[in-house]
């Protein structure tokens, strides 16, 4: 009787070990993936090069994964506070992710196209709120899924035009949003606020403004692609869909990867992980591995260091940064 309680405790310990969830997400370099597998522009051409999103591999750290983490190179643990907002759950954040996965999908699109000279409209609806940000005013007036419409009862076209109208008040102004609601419409009023500790910057305190819009694009893009959130890969989308939208063989036949959020302006912007992406970069033997300028091409770098590789690695700032980069390599 006394060997079997012990042969039960140590199941226990071991299915703890294995299977409890801890406050902590694992992530480690992911995959490199030739876009054009599952993005197709209508009437395009797919050429010999390939132009490669990549990803980070991320899972909810158990005892075991933790332990194997302090490990495993190129892994890390951090607390899930870093991923979720407060009180969001695990379904809400896989959620903004594939929101921001969508839009990042519709900018590449709409900025691809303009560069083009392609038919490119966009019906814009608003701004998505993701969260409002704990403790701020708009905590109390806000909730997650409301549409922002009008600022003082003026419209705005974009997402940037969205900023900058935010951006024209002082922190304390009052303002009148307005938003829908579960199908209606609502008016409800908030105060700008500082979001920055010089008080410079001023928001209305959400997450992550988002916009909601339907794009629609002549010759029509087909975009297959699922279980990846984010928004880090606006660039190589926006870089694949001009590609066959124009002649020639955008990379030149080589394997180009790349990282990067992109706005409908064609900028670039920081993601995260971009030490992890270039290690998937260089496991499919990419040549280039574009990132953005600042910090997340400095870890770049390093990674690169560590893994004593030659792959060349391209800060950008643009998208066109990026087609000149391809366009001169060829």
């Amino acid at each position: 009787m006394k060997s079997l309680k012990i042969g039960l405790g140590l199941l226990v310990t071991v299915l703890l070990f294995l299977f409890v969830p801890l406050p902590y997400y694992i992530s480690s370099p992911g995959a490199a993936t030739s876009i054009e597998e599952f993005l197709t522009v209508q009437g395009g051409e797919k050429e010999d090069g390939e132009l490669m999103m990549v990803t980070i591999s991320q899972r909810r750290a158990t005892p075991f994964w933790l332990v194997e983490s302090w490990v495993t190179p190129f892994t890390e643990a951090n607390l899930s506070s870093r991923y979720l907002y407060d009180g969001e759950s695990e379904a809400d954040y896989e959620r903004r992710q594939q929101l921001l996965m969508d839009s990042s999908q519709q900018a590449a699109v709409q900025y691809a196209y303009q560069l083009a000279d392609q038919d490119v409209t966009v019906d814009f609806e608003g701004i998505y709120v993701s969260a409002p940000i704990p403790g701020s005013l708009a905590a109390n007036t806000l909730k997650p899924g409301d549409v922002i419409t009008a600022i003082d009862g003026m419209s705005f076209a974009t997402r940037v035009d969205f900023l900058n109208r935010v951006s024209e008040f002082d922190a304390g102004d009052e303002v009148e949003l307005t938003i829908e609601r579960d199908g209606e419409e609502r008016v409800v009023q908030t105060l700008i606020q500082p979001i920055d500790q010089s008080g410079d910057r001023v928001g209305i305190g959400i997450y992550e403004p988002l916009p909601v819009q339907e794009i629609t694009a002549d010759p029509e893009v087909d975009v297959a692609l699922t279980n990846v959130g984010g928004p880090s890969a606006g660039l190589m989308f926006t870089l694949e869909i001009y590609d066959q939208l124009t002649p020639g063989d955008l990379a030149n036949g080589k394997r180009i990867a790349g990282t990067g959020t992109v706005d409908e302006e064609g900028n670039v912007g920081p993601i995260g992980g971009a030490w992890q992406k270039i290690v998937a970069a260089d496991e499919e033997k990419a040549e280039v591995f574009f990132v953005p300028a600042g910090s997340n091409y400095e870890d770049a770098l390093e990674s690169r260091d560590r893994l004593d590789s030659d792959i060349e690695v391209v800060p950008v700032k643009t998208v066109e940064d990026a087609i000149r980069y391809l366009e001169e390599m060829n």
